[in-house]
């Protein structure tokens, strides 16, 4: 499974402006910096290094997973998928005969519809977020470091791919 999993890890740090407009407008702005960052994933501690926002000059701490970590994550979302599929199908098996059996009599048939709507969203959202992590390359954590965090800012990563010249 390591061996899936990159062993550097080529980074730009991505600086995310979310602005507020009227009538529930909102309007993001992401900037990336020039220069890439490189990682090394070791296999048993965490690296991490230090980086700084070229558009706001935030220090930043990114912060890299292990190979384990990386692997007891795919691990553990590779069994919680296989859970929540079928609680999935047996959570909408039960919408489906609640809507096709209930009389408009009584409290029980609103409650069995909405505790079998919030089941049937619940377990297919947790199968899709575990059948996503289950894959997931262990991106960086990044982190701001010098305390004067703004609201409506936020620091993250992208890939960095390499342009084939043709």
């Amino acid at each position: 499974m390591a061996a899936e999993v990159s062993g550097t890890f080529e980074y730009r740090i991505t600086h995310i402006v979310t602005q507020e407009g009227g009538h529930n407008h909102t309007r993001t702005i992401a900037l990336t910096n020039d220069d890439a960052g490189r990682l090394e994933r070791f296999e048993q501690r965490r690296n991490e290094a230090h980086a700084t926002c070229d558009h706001c000059g935030a220090r930043l701490l990114v912060t890299l997973p292990s190979f384990a970590e990386v692997r007891g994550e795919r691990r553990r979302h590779g069994l919680l998928w296989k859970v929540c599929a079928p609680a999935t199908v047996l959570s909408g098996y039960g919408f489906f005969h609640v809507t096709r059996t209930a009389t408009s009599t009584g409290y029980g048939p609103e409650m069995a519809f909405v505790v079998t709507v919030a089941a049937t969203l619940f377990f297919a959202y947790r199968t899709l977020i575990s059948g996503l992590l289950s894959r997931s390359n262990g991106g960086p954590d990044v982190t701001r470091v010098d305390c004067r965090e703004r609201g409506n800012v936020r620091h993250g990563w992208t890939y960095v791919t390499a342009i084939e010249d043709s």
